[in-house]
C-alpha cells in the first residue's frame, strides 16, 4: 500500500511517498523523493496528486499521514484537496510516547507535532540496520532544524526527549531587522569574521547567533551525558550556516560527522506508517 506523507510547515507543504517494499537498507522507511509547494499553490498541488495517482496505477491514495503547524485554512485546503481524491488526512499530534521515544514536556500534547514527529524520525531511524552499521553505540541525540523557526531538540540514549530550545530562524531574524529599525536594509552580505559594512555585520551575527545557539545546547548535552551528542541537521536554511556552525564546533572540541537529514519529520511519518503496516499484517495472521 502506498501512503502519502504531508509535512506542512510554516511557509511551505512538502510530500513524501512510502511503498509496499522492502527499505531495510535505507536510512529511512520511504522513497528518498520530496515534492514542495507553497500555499498559494493548491492547484499545483492538485495536479502533482494526480499525477501520483497515475504513476502508482492507483484509483485513489489508500493511506495519508500528516502533520500541520501552518494553521486552520491551510489545513481545510488540505483535506479538502485529498478527500476530493477520496482520501482522509490522519494528522498526528504529539503524544506521550511513540516508537520507543518518550516525551519529556511537562505537558506532551502541546508539544508541536513537526518537532515531535522529526524527533520520532531520528529515534525510529537510529534504530534500522542502515544506522547501526555506522554508529553502533548508544548515543544521545540532537536535532536542530533552521527553517522558519530554528529548533533544538534533545533524544537521550535511551529514548528520551530532554528538551528543546526555539529561536527565530536565519531569515526571521534577518526581517526583524529590515522590519524594526529605521535604518538597517534588508541584508544580503556575507559571512565574515570582521564584517566590515552593514550587509556583512547583519549576515555574520545572524549566522553567529544561529551557530551559537547550537554550540549551547551541543555543550549542554556533553556536560550533561559526559560524551558529545550525535548533531542532525535539517531545514532550508542550513546550507548558508553550515560553515559557521562547523567552524564553532570544531573550536568546542567536536570532531564528530554533522549527518545532514533530508526531512525528519517525513521520515518520523514513514517510520508511523511502517509499524502501522506490521502491526496491521500482524492482525491479519
Amino acid at each position: 500500500m502506498t501512503t502519502l506523507l504531508i509535512d506542512a510547515g510554516n511557509t511551505r507543504v512538502k510530500f513524501g511517498l512510502r511503498r509496499d517494499r522492502d527499505y531495510s537498507a535505507l536510512p529511512a522507511p520511504r522513497e528518498t523523493m520530496q515534492m514542495a509547494f507553497g500555499y498559494d499553490e493548491a492547484e499545483a498541488i492538485a495536479v502533482w496528486l494526480d499525477g501520483m495517482m497515475v504513476a502508482e496505477a492507483a484509483p485513489g491514495i489508500p493511506g495519508v499521514l500528516g502533520t500541520n503547524v501552518a494553521g486552520a485554512a491551510v489545513q481545510r485546503m488540505l483535506d479538502d484537496l485529498l478527500a476530493a481524491r477520496g482520501a482522509v488526512i490522519q494528522w498526528q499530534t504529539a503524544t506521550a510516547s511513540r516508537l520507543g521515544l518518550v516525551n519529556g514536556y511537562r505537558e506532551p500534547t502541546r508539544l508541536g507535532p513537526d518537532r515531535w514527529l522529526g524527533m520520532v524520525g531520528i529515534w525510529a531511524c537510529a534504530q534500522r540496520a542502515a544506522f547501526l552499521t555506522t554508529s553502533p553505540l548508544p548515543t544521545e541525540h540532537l536535532l536542530a532544524h533552521f527553517g522558519t523557526a530554528t529548533t533544538l531538540d534533545t533524544i537521550d540514549a535511551t529514548g528520551h526527549f530532554v528538551g528543546g530550545m526555539i529561536l527565530p530562524g536565519r531569515e526571521m531574524m534577518r526581517r526583524s531587522l529590515a522590519t524594526g529599525t529605521a535604518n538597517l536594509p534588508a541584508a544580503e552580505g556575507h559571512i565574515q569574521p570582521f564584517p566590515g559594512d552593514t550587509h556583512d555585520a547583519i549576515a555574520s551575527g545572524v549566522a553567529a547567533a544561529q551557530a551559537g545557539a547550537v554550540a549551547r545546547q551541543w555543550l549542554a548535552v556533553r556536560d550533561r551525558y559526559g560524551r558529545p551528542p550525535l548533531l542532525h541537521v535539517s531545514g532550508g536554511a542550513w546550507l548558508s550556516i553550515a560553515t559557521e556552525v562547523q567552524h564553532l564546533l570544531g573550536a568546542i572540541g567536536s570532531t564528530q560527522i554533522i549527518r545532514v537529514v533530508d526531512n525528519p519529520v517525513l521520515d518520523g511519518l514513514a517510520c508511523v506508517a511502517e509499524a502501522d503496516a506490521h502491526s496491521l499484517s500482524s492482525h491479519r495472521s
